[in-house]
């Protein structure tokens, strides 16, 4: 089994697909949207936590930035109809502070609005998971409040009626939310998402 990987970033595709040259071996990697967003430009020196899978048809290497990212992943692929996919897709929807946060305040709501996690999946992944994130939940940090999740997943769902997918709706939050102090109230993060998803703010 690979434990780790370290070398050059040979190779960093948007899919979340990346190739890491070691000197002798070319290591092809699946990563979270947060651990490519993490790594550094193609051509520098990256250090990876991996995990190993084996199926009967291939053997794939899973890579992580973070090692809380990597145990959250060990825990996601126990639950019923969570393969490593879908996994690193929920991984790359929600930083793992707020993802420990969410499952532990029962926050189905706000999971299922990763793209791909409906909200039968995140009420699964919640029941499985609840008792088992305590562990994470002190290195991860204390995350987002319980309130401001519940005010994340109203604003998601204000969206949605609007007319807005829920993919879109998290995006534009989530730029809204990297420039803030402080959480802003209900009404002015939906005027802000929707001055970005109208395309009057550059999200960036």
């Amino acid at each position: 089994m690979i434990a780790l990987v370290k070398g050059r970033l040979a190779l960093k595709d948007s899919s979340g697909v990346i190739i890491v040259d070691s000197g002798a071996l070319g290591y092809r990697l699946f990563v979270s949207l947060n651990t490519l967003m993490a790594l550094p430009p193609q051509g520098e020196d990256v250090f990876l936590n991996t995990i190993t899978v084996v199926r009967d048809d291939a053997i794939h290497l899973y890579g992580f930035s973070e090692t809380d990212e990597m145990e959250l992943f060990k825990l996601l692929v126990q639950a019923k109809g969570v393969g490593p996919k879908l996994a690193l897709a929920i991984l790359g929807g929600l930083k793992t502070p707020e993802l420990v946060k969410a499952i532990s305040s029962e926050d189905a709501g706000w999971i299922s609005t990763i793209p791909g996690v409906g909200r039968k999946t995140a009420e699964r992944i919640i029941l499985e998971l609840k008792d088992k994130v305590h562990a994470l939940k002190g290195k991860s940090g204390e995350g987002i409040s319980q309130s401001d999740n519940a005010l994340m997943s109203d604003v998601i769902s204000a969206l949605v009626n609007l007319g807005y997918s829920a993919g879109a709706g998290r995006a534009a939050l989530k730029s809204v939310l990297k420039d803030q102090g402080e959480t802003p109230s209900f009404n002015e993060l939906i005027r802000e998402c929707l001055g970005i998803l109208s395309g009057r703010k550059p999200t960036v």
